[in-house]
């Protein structure tokens, strides 16, 4: 058995009144500026509750260890933006291929922007606190929006989107991830590199 299985990953506790949701983001937040200022290695739950200006023991109320209140994190980071590319793909139903894939990649950056330090911030304790099972549910997510995008668009004919928007997803995670963390793109620049794969990718597909 691996030392990642053998850590439970699971919160103690969700928060359920609107002051210890409150504390939970305060920790969360805490979390990712330690993370920020001194790496994963170096990182406690002492320091976190330190930060974050609650005590240890609050801390333990929700999160059993360092691990699971990190994989917290991921997956709040995670499911805002599943959230946030979801509303602002809201108008583009309907609209024209050129249309789709134009605001698609909006939306995927955008949302990808508003917390750029949350990715940064993820990199290195992506492995030990399962981050693969969580990234692969929040591409599933994407992947039926993108569907049913495309599904809605009439330039798409006959074409089986199910594969493609697992493809596409895909392709665009890669690139942000890349571009973003990796290279230090800027914006501009890989919103032109992506929106020209993005609608070469589709213009393809749909003429076979």
């Amino acid at each position: 058995m691996t030392a990642i299985a053998q850590v439970p990953l699971k919160p103690r506790k969700q928060p359920v009144q609107a002051r210890s949701e409150t504390t939970v983001l305060a920790i969360h937040e805490a979390s990712i500026q330690v993370l920020l200022s001194i790496g994963y290695r170096k990182l406690t739950t002492t320091r976190v509750a330190e930060r974050a200006g609650v005590s240890v023991g609050t801390l333990y109320q929700y999160f059993p260890n360092r691990q699971a209140l990190i994989r917290a994190v991921l997956e709040r980071y995670l499911m805002e933006m599943s959230a946030s590319i979801q509303a602002d793909c809201q108008t583009l139903r309907g609209r024209s291929l050129d249309e789709i894939a134009r605001g698609l990649v909006d939306a995927m950056i955008a949302a990808k922007w508003r917390r750029l330090e949350v990715s940064r911030a993820m990199h290195e304790p992506l492995v030990e606190v399962g981050g693969a099972e969580l990234a692969r549910a929040s591409a599933a997510r994407g992947a039926s929006l993108v569907a049913d995008l495309l599904r809605s668009c009439s330039e798409i004919g006959a074409v089986d989107v199910e594969p493609l928007a697992v493809f596409l997803v895909m392709a665009c995670t890669s690139m942000l991830q890349a571009a973003f963390i990796e290279y230090a793109a800027d914006k501009e620049t890989i919103r032109m590199h992506m929106r020209a794969m993005v609608r070469g990718y589709l213009s393809e597909m749909r003429a076979r």
